[in-house]
């Protein structure tokens, strides 16, 4: 009997935690940010590996304030998986303005080699950024939002 007992309280408290999130839910109606690749920087370049800087910049649409609270994300160039990763760096955005983030990367030699192996006639360089923001709490009240922005990095700006 005392497990019975258990197991309807834990099933009532189940339900009330379904039940916050469900009226949660229906009072908060966030409009997803926008997200753009502002540049991408090498760091330094190892034995291993070379290690890159990107920029983005989110704008928030939003009538309240975005508490970021990461970014999960995969750079492909030309095609090529080059990087992935996620960062845990947490940001507010004031309601219309713009925030910055900066996404460290790495990526290994066989990809670049990859990579170079398509550029000899190439003016630009297709990439395409993808991943998602994680907005608002932990766990099973944070929200997420997919972006996936692509764009062309014109190989004459990459010159000295």
């Amino acid at each position: 009997m005392p497990m019975s007992k258990r197991i309807r309280t834990l099933l009532l408290l189940l339900a009330f935690i379904s039940a916050m999130q469900l009226s949660a839910c229906g009072t908060m109606h966030v409009i997803p940010p926008e997200v753009n690749l502002m540049r991408i920087d090498v760091q330094d370049v190892t034995l291993s590996h070379i290690n890159l800087l990107a920029d983005i910049r989110v704008f928030n649409p939003n009538a309240d304030v975005l508490n970021i609270q990461g970014v999960d994300y995969i750079l492909y160039l030309e095609g090529i998986k080059m990087l992935s990763g996620r960062s845990n760096l947490a940001q507010t955005i004031a309601p219309q303005e713009f925030g910055r983030m900066s996404l460290r990367l790495s990526s290994g030699y066989w990809d670049i080699i990859q990579l170079l192996n398509k550029l000899p006639d190439k003016t630009d360089i297709a990439f395409s950024l993808e991943g998602s923001i994680r907005l608002g709490g932990k766990g099973l009240f944070a929200q997420r939002f997919s972006f996936n922005k692509k764009g062309i990095i014109p190989l004459q700006k990459l010159q000295p």
